[in-house]
């Protein structure tokens, strides 16, 4: 699908827009003002460790920033900002600002989630109210949405009775949850209870819902789906839950009760099919395409489980049994396909374009994605003659149409770096999206790569050729009038891990957009939206010549040097 689009933009030509025609956008720039404050307020910054910006498919962006300026203290100096207004970035939510639906209580600052926006650009997120008249120790958590079109709105909060529980009450939800969103502005989160009827094997529980109300999914203490009679385990064991555009959950739980042992305790349940929640994958059950060996081993058995808009599941685990063994223990597995649950690949397997290596694992530190074509991208590590600890772990996608396919692999040359290779991938957030464009934040080694130049965010064109979006050491052109202000990149943010369809942060939309967040030497930082791999929009016919003149004197803001 991305080499036809690509294709058929060469041969008749496409009318590209300003926008497309520019390769970076300046969203918010430290020292710039700040919408929605009073007076003379500017961002300050835009805080790593509090979340990347996050992307939608109209090309708006929704991030957490920070203040400085007049009347701004450290109780006023965070909020949310989003461009889903179609009006330009706009303030959703600012700390000390009355929180919607608190009688009177205000937002606390440094508190504020990292916010969900979906292509109605609509927002949500987590976030603590400050305690005072209004709000004591024991309501002050709570979700914020805009889903239910009519302005931000409390979804959930703590102290407030939860949906289908005998009238217990919500009690927490999580520091730093990210409460997946759909596109029909539903939102799906866990919550911890208290209160009437609740103890330590019924105290959690998954719910879904959106302006109409919220929905039970899973309840710690009830019957889970096809297991003869186990209940769903308490302890905090349910997985943050997967989310599609037909408000369908995917998660894995432990389980407690009847006919359940250390062997089986684990499994995945979706409510992607026909029939509601229902069990995908189960420890000690049989492990499709494996010649009859089981889900097994310890902790979960299960992880990165991932869901697209047909209800598809895929996960990585742990096998064991006949064709199990210290060998070929691991694996991905997904509904993608169609056919319903099939083996991807698994340990023992050789790994594409990798010398004739095997893939070694999958489950420790790896990120798995599934995008709406029911295409899977992962990160795997390798073993085999010739792998050591400079070249064990890439990153494969099925999305070239023709099987599983290498995008990186560490310890190859690391595309635009001046003979770079590519480092570890084991803390790469790759995003899959609907076109099969795979995008990533990846590491460096090699000759002349150090501190200040060692990391860098890459994507795959309509044509899955890789190109550098931006790395540390390189400078950006931040100025998006006819001038130039180049700034030293010293930081980059990017938000990954999914297919675009299971309701989470993406900083890479199914257009070829992406968004990061970047920090300079001279202390400032700023969003920006590259349309360097963007799909073109077919409109009026053009001749392909002229539209690929008119794409090379687009000024190409991005690394040079």
């Amino acid at each position: 699908m991305r080499i036809s689009l690509y294709a058929a933009c060469l041969l008749f030509g496409c009318l590209v827009s300003v926008a497309g025609a520019q390769s970076l956008r300046t969203v918010a720039l430290s020292g710039n003002a700040a919408p929605g404050t009073n007076g003379n307020v500017n961002f300050s910054g835009f805080g790593f460790g509090f979340g990347a910006p996050v992307l939608n498919d109209a090309g708006q962006t929704a991030f957490r920033g920070f203040l400085t300026g007049d009347e701004v203290s450290a109780s006023n100096n965070s909020g949310i900002w989003s461009e889903g207004g179609g009006d330009g970035l706009a303030l959703v939510a600012r700390a000390e600002n009355v929180a919607p639906e608190t009688d009177g209580a205000r937002f606390s600052s440094s508190e504020f989630g990292t916010p969900v926006l979906n292509n109605a650009g609509q927002t949500a997120f987590f976030g603590i109210v400050q305690q005072n008249t209004e709000a004591s120790n024991h309501n002050r958590a709570g979700i914020w949405s805009e889903g239910g079109g009519l302005g931000l709105a409390l979804a959930a909060r703590a102290g407030n009775v939860a949906p289908e529980t005998g009238g217990a009450n919500f009690s927490y939800f999580g520091f730093g949850i990210i409460p997946p969103l759909n596109n029909a502005g539903q939102l799906a989160f866990i919550g911890s209870l208290t209160g009437t009827g609740v103890d330590f094997f019924n105290d959690r529980g998954i719910w879904s819902g959106g302006s109409t109300g919220l929905t039970l999914v899973a309840r710690a203490g009830n019957i889970a789906p096809n297991t003869g009679g186990a209940n769903f385990a308490s302890n905090q064991n349910f997985s943050t839950p997967a989310f599609n555009d037909a408000g369908q959950t995917a998660f894995f739980a432990r389980l407690t009760g009847t006919g359940v042992s250390s062997g089986n305790d684990v499994g995945i349940w979706s409510e992607g099919g026909d029939a509601g929640l229902t069990l995908v994958a189960r420890k000690g059950g049989v492990a499709p395409g494996t010649g009859g060996a089981n889900f097994s081993f310890g902790g979960f058995s299960f992880d990165a489980l991932v869901l697209n808009d047909a209800g598809q599941t895929a996960f990585t685990g742990f096998f064991t049994g006949t064709g199990g063994n210290s060998r070929n223990g691991s694996g991905v597995w997904s509904e993608g396909g169609g056919a319903g649950l099939t083996l991807v690949t698994r340990r023992g397997f050789v790994a594409p374009e990798s010398n004739g290596a095997f893939f070694a694992d999958f489950t420790r530190n790896t990120a798995l994605v599934l995008n709406g074509a029911g295409q899977t991208a992962f990160i795997g590590r390798l073993i085999g003659t010739g792998v050591d600890l400079n070249n064990n772990s890439g990153i494969w996608s099925e999305a070239g149409g023709t099987g599983l396919g290498l995008v990186a692999l560490e310890g190859n040359v690391a595309p635009e770096t001046g003979g770079a290779n590519f480092g570890d991938f084991s803390n790469s957030t790759p995003v899959l999206n609907g076109e099969g464009q795979v995008a990533f934040f990846g590491r460096l080694t090699g000759t002349e790569v150090d501190s200040d130049n060692d990391r860098g965010i890459w994507a795959e064109d309509p044509s899955g050729i890789l190109k550098l979006i931006a790395r540390t050491g390189d400078m950006l052109d931040v100025d998006d009038g006819p001038g130039t202000d180049f700034r030293t990149i010293s930081g980059l943010s990017f938000a990954g891990e999914t297919g675009n369809e299971d309701g989470r942060p993406s900083g890479f939309n199914n257009s070829g957009q992406l968004a990061f967040l970047a920090t300079f030497t001279d202390g400032t930082s700023g969003v920006f939206v590259s349309n360097l791999v963007a799909i073109p929009e077919p409109s009026t016919l053009l001749l392909g010549a002229f539209a690929a003149a008119w794409m090379l004197v687009g000024k190409r803001r991005q690394s040079v040097g």
